[in-house]
């Protein structure tokens, strides 16, 4: 059996087996990790799947006089894929590095020039043999520019990486630990290929064509390269969800804290009961309540619901509740209170950011409570002995809408027995896999049957239906309750 024979037959074999690899990887980069194919490390594996198989097509047409069209296709597609790889590979880690120039004409002279030049020799590589060309028994010939040209550029590529690599991971004491690990893996790829290329010089010995384990080695470094640089990219942005996710629950604590306690009790009130309940649709939400003694006959309770969910969300909420319980305590009225909450929070709004509210005083010593409705949903209320109606007054726009608003207020004499329901948007629309929402009759019906119950009890009993309505189906926004209950 003689050397080229065995080889050969390395050299397909070991090209068929980086094929797959490379595929793989770049199925689980573009379908697992969710990278786009415009993103420079899918475009460099997306090159060496290209290069190992245009050259799996030069070996197995080679010396097929009948293929020679297809040779020169698979010629040029080698050449341009590899050039391609380069060019990538030179992109990504000279960005990680903060070496890229930052004029466009720049960059298009390092990386788009050589690729233009090289299409430009596929193309006519037929007729003026300067690449390669196929003699008449089908063999395709590499000529002078194919080992002179096309390597040249290819290593300038490689040790325009390389060299920034090393000084990156000796010098570099202040860089983040990914790209070093990045450079290192990029120096242990350029030291592969002519580790393998030995390692196959001694089994085979020195066969007519230094290209058949040339080749293979290149491959081979190239799916360590590929394999080890998307494994980095993928741990970092791992830690950097972590990061995020990580913030977020601080988040989430802050706001928490932020709100009053779900059951207050107001020693010098002991005749009124107030209840919460906020479940949030993400780790921070724009829903908010609120309620505290603006002296000793009067309460101040509120609800709101900012647009948007999310971190922005969130902050603007954390804005209005401290501007609205600060104007509380200063002026008389829920109108006066909306008027100036809504002429602050509409200054240098650029966000475009916006809440609807309700807020409500209620007079221990009279029963009376006077309230100021900002395009939030109507409260519900239960009188004793009668069935649930819907509050239907709105005395403004929501909250940071236009700056010259100026809000109205109502007034209603409550009495022993009476039960308020506050509630945000995400109660009554939430919805079931059929695409149906929850309504106001639902939730008066559960208000109509926990007339008796304590405030918690009944809050606990409409968040139990709203889920049972949905069935399973995904909270796509924040739900927020509070109950007033005058008691018996």
């Amino acid at each position: 059996m003689s050397k080229l024979f065995i080889a050969d037959n390395l050299f397909r074999e070991l090209l068929w087996f980086s094929l797959f690899l490379l595929i793989i990887m770049l199925y689980n980069t573009l379908v697992l990790y969710r990278r786009k194919i415009t993103d420079r490390i899918s475009l460099m594996m997306l090159a060496t799947v290209a290069m190992c198989a245009f050259e799996l097509m030069w070996e197995y047409f080679d010396g097929n006089p009948k293929l020679t069209v297809l040779l020169y296709i698979a010629g040029c597609g080698y050449v341009l894929s590899f050039i391609a790889f380069g060019a990538f590979l030179n992109w990504f880690f000279m960005d990680r590095f903060e070496l890229m120039p930052n004029k466009p004409w720049l960059r298009g002279l390092l990386y788009g020039a050589p690729f233009a030049i090289f299409a430009l020799l596929c193309v006519s590589t037929p007729w003026t043999r300067l690449l390669f060309w196929v003699d008449e028994q089908g063999i395709l010939q590499e000529m002078v520019l194919f080992g002179s040209l096309f390597y040249i550029v290819l290593l300038g590529y490689l040790l325009g990486a390389l060299i920034p690599a090393l000084y990156y991971i000796f010098f570099g004491h202040n860089k983040d630990k990914t790209t070093k690990q990045l450079g290192m893996n990029l120096i242990i790829f350029g030291v592969i290929g002519p580790i393998v290329y030995l390692l196959e010089m001694l089994v085979i010995g020195d066969p007519d064509s230094d290209y058949y384990v040339l080749s293979p080695a290149v491959s081979l470094a190239l799916v360590y390269l590929s394999s080890n640089v998307n494994t980095h990219m993928l741990l970092e942005t791992q830690a950097k969800v972590e990061a995020v996710e990580t913030d977020l629950r601080i988040a989430a604590k802050i706001q928490t804290d932020a709100l009053p306690p779900v059951a207050p009790e107001f020693a010098d009130h002991l005749e009124v009961s107030l209840r919460a309940s906020m479940n949030t649709a993400k780790e921070v939400g724009g829903d908010f309540y609120d309620y505290f003694t603006i002296d000793d006959h009067r309460i101040c309770f509120l609800i709101a619901d900012v647009s948007g969910k999310g971190t922005p969300a969130a902050l603007f909420m954390m804005t209005a509740k401290t501007m609205i319980k600060d104007y509380a305590l200063i002026h008389g009225d829920t109108a006066e209170i909306f008027t100036a909450v809504n002429q602050r929070l509409c200054e240098n709004n650029d966000a475009g950011m916006f809440a609807t509210a309700w807020i409500g005083i209620l007079d221990t010593n009279t029963m009376s409570l006077q309230f100021t409705n900002a395009g939030h949903n109507y409260p519900m209320f239960k009188r004793q002995g009668e069935d649930c109606a819907i509050m239907k007054k709105n005395h403004g726009l929501f909250l940071a809408g236009m700056e010259d608003t100026v809000y109205g207020q109502s007034e209603m004499q409550l009495q022993a027995g009476d039960r308020l329901l506050l509630y945000t948007d995400g109660v009554t629309e939430a919805h079931n896999p059929g695409g149906q929402l929850y309504g106001d009759d639902r939730l008066m019906e559960v208000i109509n049957n926990t007339a008796d119950d304590k405030g918690e009890t009944m809050l606990s009993r409409v968040l139990s239906d709203v889920n049972q309505f949905a069935d399973s189906e995904p909270q796509f926004d924040d739900i927020t309750l509070i109950v007033l209950t005058i008691k018996k």
